[in-house]
């Protein structure tokens, strides 16, 4: 089995079927929420869809994995897909550039975690630009049938670093608590986006387009217990934040590029559990262009951190809540 073309081949189609619905009024309807407590909305619906007519019209042999299904076995497995039909789906909605078809492809075994990822695709569904990589082999971008070069940015300092960071679902007032200083630093010489799409994000690293994508959500949850409350409520009642399939395909891609990539701890990913979207398993991620870069990004983290937990402690929650 062709782990690359595989990844590469079943996002295509998913492209196919969910592009001509992108900025419809269709697209926007709520169809119901999906195990990770996040909405599903329309489009999502047709490209879950998408993913089991590939799977049963090629007799694949696999097991896949999405928000919406969880997971479902066809045949003898012989590889896991981990998919997100469609990452950034409000993006999608809107018919704006940040939506793309996430797919990778790990082996097949019982507790499959962010090191058994094998092969990856990230086809824009906007765009016609893909990226592919497999591990140990690099990536490859293509873009209207032609080969691209990686054109990954060399900046190594939060001043002049354009990133983005992710606050879907989380309590924007306490996010802001702990990026903030990073924000102001970087806001005038550099740039500072909201994108909400994990999976772009960490594309723009490939392109040179963004320096570093930053989630924290994951590690707020973590280290603050009592912010849970807050989440459910920016969440509407569940939890919401990075799961595994955000960046199961992107992080190995980055990665390939030679991106720095870990968890708001400093830590690898490669442990991650990449079947489990309950409220336990929600990540955080600093991803970079450079280590130099990756390691400003953790120092002003930490410090945001630390000062808010200073404020948390001397603060009543339902105030630090709605700031």
């Amino acid at each position: 089995m062709d782990y690359s073309q595989l990844a590469t081949e079943l996002a295509a189609h998913i492209r196919k079927i969910v592009r001509p619905r992108l900025g419809t009024p269709e697209a926007r309807t709520v169809e119901g929420t999906a195990n990770s407590g996040d909405a599903t909305f329309n489009i999502d619906v047709l490209a879950e869809q998408a993913v089991v007519d590939y799977i049963k019209a090629n007799n694949l042999n696999v097991a896949y994995y999405t928000e919406d299904a969880g997971l479902r076995e066809f045949g003898t497995p012989q590889a896991t897909l981990i998919i997100d039909p469609i990452d950034g789906t409000r993006g999608a909605m809107a018919g704006f550039e940040c939506c793309v078809v996430s797919v990778a492809v790990a082996d097949y075994k019982h507790d499959v975690c962010m090191r058994d990822v094998r092969a990856g695709c990230i086809h824009e569904l906007k765009d016609d630009r893909i990226f592919v990589a497999e591990r140990g082999q690099g990536v490859r971008i293509i873009e209207n049938g032609c080969e691209r070069s990686i054109l990954k940015s060399t900046c190594t300092q939060i001043e002049k670093a354009g990133w983005a960071a992710e606050i879907a679902g989380r309590p924007a007032s306490m996010i802001m608590r702990v990026i903030g200083k990073a924000i102001d630093a970087s806001s005038i010489r550099g740039g500072f986006f909201i994108i909400n799409s994990s999976a772009y994000s960490l594309t723009r690293l490939v392109t040179g387009q963004l320096c570093a994508l930053v989630d924290v959500g994951g590690r707020l949850l973590a280290d603050v217990e009592e912010t849970k409350e807050a989440f459910m409520e920016a969440g509407f009642g569940a939890v919401v934040g990075l799961f595994p399939y955000d960046f199961a395909a992107a992080a190995l891609i980055a990665e390939e590029a030679g991106c720095t990539i870990t968890d708001a701890y400093g830590q690898p990913l490669d442990d991650v559990r990449l079947l489990d979207s309950s409220a336990k398993n929600i990540q955080s991620i600093i991803a970079t262009c450079t280590p130099e870069l990756h390691a400003q990004f953790m120092d002003s983290i930490e410090e945001g951190f630390s000062g808010f937990e200073k404020l948390w402690s001397n603060m009543d929650a339902r105030r630090l809540q709605f700031g």
